[in-house]
């Protein structure tokens, strides 16, 4: 039996036609105006994690296929309201996240 979904942490990523444009950005916006050594090796770092994040896509195709294979296979739980629990769960986290950034 295939293991239904469940609620992960996590966030989407905006692509870019160019992973260095978009590491630049980020690197730019993260890093004050008077440079410290402690901001460069932050914005080395995010700059070297962006790049292994654009290596790999952000959906696990194989573990799709899998849970397709299940549903079409009657194997797969689709419990209503576990679905709409983790929905309303999701949408709180959101909202919480949302008041603590602004």
């Amino acid at each position: 039996m295939v293991d239904p979904i469940s609620l992960r942490s996590g966030f989407a990523v905006e692509r870019r036609s160019s992973v260095k444009d978009a590491v630049d950005a980020v690197a730019a916006a993260a890093q004050p105006k008077s440079a410290t050594t402690q901001s460069q090796v932050a914005a080395t770092g995010a700059r070297a994690l962006a790049r292994e994040m654009s290596v790999k896509p952000p959906v696990d195709h194989e573990r799709v296929q899998q849970i397709k294979r299940a549903i079409a296979e009657g194997r797969f739980p689709i419990v209503p309201a576990r679905i709409a629990d983790r929905l309303i769960a999701a949408q709180m986290e959101w909202v919480r996240s949302d008041e603590q950034a602004g």
